[in-house]
């Protein structure tokens, strides 16, 4: 056999090709449109300034920018909503200070969802299995009556049902049925 040929038909080994995507990975792309791009910086410049400068005006601002969200909500100053139109909120919804909701994915409140102080939904992650660690969108839904504490993680993929309490500092990695009350990490059912 020539050695300058090679052949394509011999599968390579698990050595072989994470050495091949080593040597030659793809280039980076933008997992977001132009469109989407401009969106966000909108959403993070303007869409901020008045996030602050109007706090009477956020449930509307986030209308704006393609969110959900029902009557009466109520946002804390230094909330971070990532990706607004990925939100969907019942009524009498609350988000405290510093509270994340890191939309990558879809997040779904239902009503009278309280959100405390540096509470993290995350509902984005990377394929840590692909060494171009592709963005995954996998959704987080809260139900209706639900409270999560200070600094509570909800992870991605995660559904909490509904009069579910979420302990401060508990992190939450699989769905949880209706009036489960939570705490430790990973978060354990409270008997």
């Amino acid at each position: 056999m020539n050695p300058m040929v090679s052949d394509h038909h011999t599968p390579k080994t698990h050595e072989q090709q994470s050495a091949a995507m080593k040597a030659d990975p793809l280039p980076l792309q933008s997992p977001w449109s132009p469109m989407q791009q401009l969106i966000r910086l909108v959403w993070g410049t303007a869409g901020r300034l008045i996030w602050i400068l109007v706090p009477s005006g956020r449930s509307t601002l986030l209308r704006c920018f393609g969110a959900t969200v029902g009557q009466r909500c109520r946002f804390a100053r230094s909330v971070e909503v990532t990706i607004p139109w990925h939100l969907r909120m019942g009524d009498d919804c609350s988000v405290a200070e510093h509270a994340i909701l890191y939309g990558l994915g879809l997040i779904t409140l239902g009503d009278r969802v309280r959100i405390d102080t540096r509470a993290h939904l995350c509902a984005g992650s990377h394929d840590m299995r692909d060494t171009r660690f592709p963005l995954t969108r996998p959704p987080i839904t809260v139900g209706a009556d639900s409270f999560i504490g200070i600094d509570a993680f909800i992870a991605p993929g995660v559904t909490l049902g509904a009069g579910c309490i979420v302990h401060p500092r508990a992190s939450v990695y699989r769905d949880v049925p209706d009036g489960v009350e939570l705490r430790g990490n990973p978060a354990k059912a409270v008997t």
